[in-house]
Formats: C-alpha cells, structure tokens, sequence
C-alpha cells in the first residue's frame, strides 16, 4: 500500500492561507483555522475517534521506521549496553488519538514510555518527559494537571520516574500538513521544548511524528519562524515523510 497516495486520497480538501504579511496577521490566521479544527474534532464520534485511534496505533507498530529503530537499538545494545531509547506520547483529552492500545507493544519493542509533564516557575510553565518504570501501568503514575489533561507526577526517588529525552516523539494538533507544518493550541509548549533541547546539543534531535485524524491533514497550514516542523504524519492511513524530513 501507498500509505503517502492512501494519505494524500483519504483527506479532505481544505485551503489555509499563506503565512504572509504581519505578524498579528499570521496569528489571526491561525486562530481562525484553529476554532475551526476545533469544532470539527468536537463534532467527531467516539466510535470514529476510537476506530481511528487503533488504525493509527495499529500503523505506527507496523511501520518500517519503528522496525528499523528496533533494529539500530538491538545492536547498539548488544555492542555497548545502552539503555533502551524513549518514546514520547501524549494522553488523550478533547477528542485526541488515545494511544493506550500500544503502550504494551512498545515496551515489548525495548522502547521506554515517556510522558510530557507542565513544569511551572515564577514567569513561565515548561514541558520535560519523564520515563515511566519499566513493567509498571504507566496509569497509576498520571495524574490530573491544572491543563485538564493526565500527566506523570513529579519525579522522586520513590515513584521511579526519571527525566526522558525521548528518540521519537508523538506529537498532538489541531493539523498539519505535507510540508510538516504542525498547528497547536498556540501555547507553544512543544516548540520551546524542543528548542531549549537543541540548544544544549544540536546533533539530539529526536524523530517527530505528527498524529492525525485524516480531517486535520490540510494542503497548507500558516506558520511562523519559531514553528518547529514534524518529519513524519501518523494517520490511519500509515506513516508518510513530510517535505521537511531531508535528515
């Protein structure tokens, strides 16, 4: 199967605006388009959203990139004894793919579960993952944030939870689109993340998949010079490189 022809047939034509003129002009852009994959998301049915969610959990253990990932990971293990490499997820809230299907089929892969926690300082609240315990439900260590959203406690030396830079990461969104473009709340979170962590070593870039029902998949999605574009879109439809991914 073409998952990319599959991706590209399966998705509803939508047109966004081009990112051009103003910065103001920019965020009205994306405000516009965010109520309106927001509503549309709403609109989704539980079983739509839960069928979905186990196509997409479904396409991401049978993908050649995760297989190969395995792989490198066996034998880097068996030459130096690394530790097995991180994946980050995301609980589900608002109708977002629920990936709890695959958290054992991941373990069983050698891949550690990380999950994006909200930390908050005097001036600004930052997102770290933290690695849940091997062989432990990994439910037992979330718990409800202030966002509405389940995430790990704060780590101590009696939970088991530790710091995480993951190798892949699953990335939620209101949309995306071909060229890797990704659409969020507009907190940028995951944008501030992932450039604090590459600021401390450029060459630790982790994969990052952008998870999307087909509707989210649009032709073009506006964006801005701090927008850090995904390198895969995961839908149901199979796992397809973005125009960004050259690495």
């Amino acid at each position: 199967m073409n998952a990319h022809a599959d991706s590209a047939a399966s998705k509803p034509k939508q047109n966004t605006p081009k990112a051009t003129g103003s910065a103001s002009d920019l965020q009205m852009e994306k405000q516009a388009l965010r109520r309106h994959l927001a509503l549309l998301r709403e609109k989704l049915l539980p079983q739509q959203a839960s069928d979905w969610s186990e196509a997409i959990g479904r396409q991401l253990l049978a993908s050649a990139l995760l297989a190969s990932m395995v792989s490198a990971r066996d034998a880097q293990t068996i030459q130096n004894g690394i530790e097995h490499p991180g994946i980050g997820l995301f609980m589900a809230m608002r109708q977002e793919v629920d990936f709890q299907q695959v958290w054992q089929p991941l373990r069983t892969h050698g891949f550690r579960l990380c999950f994006p926690r909200m930390t908050r300082s005097e001036d600004r609240t930052d997102l770290e993952f933290l690695a849940i315990p091997d062989q432990e439900d990994p439910a037992r260590h979330l718990v409800q944030s202030r966002f509405g959203v389940r995430e790990p406690a704060p780590a101590t030396s009696q939970n088991g939870l530790s710091p995480c830079d993951p190798a892949i990461i699953l990335l939620p969104g209101l949309g995306f689109d071909l060229a890797g473009n990704r659409l969020g709340w507009g907190q940028g979170y995951y944008d501030h993340y992932l450039a604090r962590r590459l600021a401390q070593n450029p060459v630790n870039h982790p994969i990052l998949i952008g998870v999307a029902y087909p509707f989210q998949i649009l032709d073009q999605i506006p964006s801005g010079t701090n927008d850090i574009p995904v390198d895969y879109l995961l839908s149901p439809a199979g796992l397809v490189k973005t125009r960004h991914n050259g690495r």
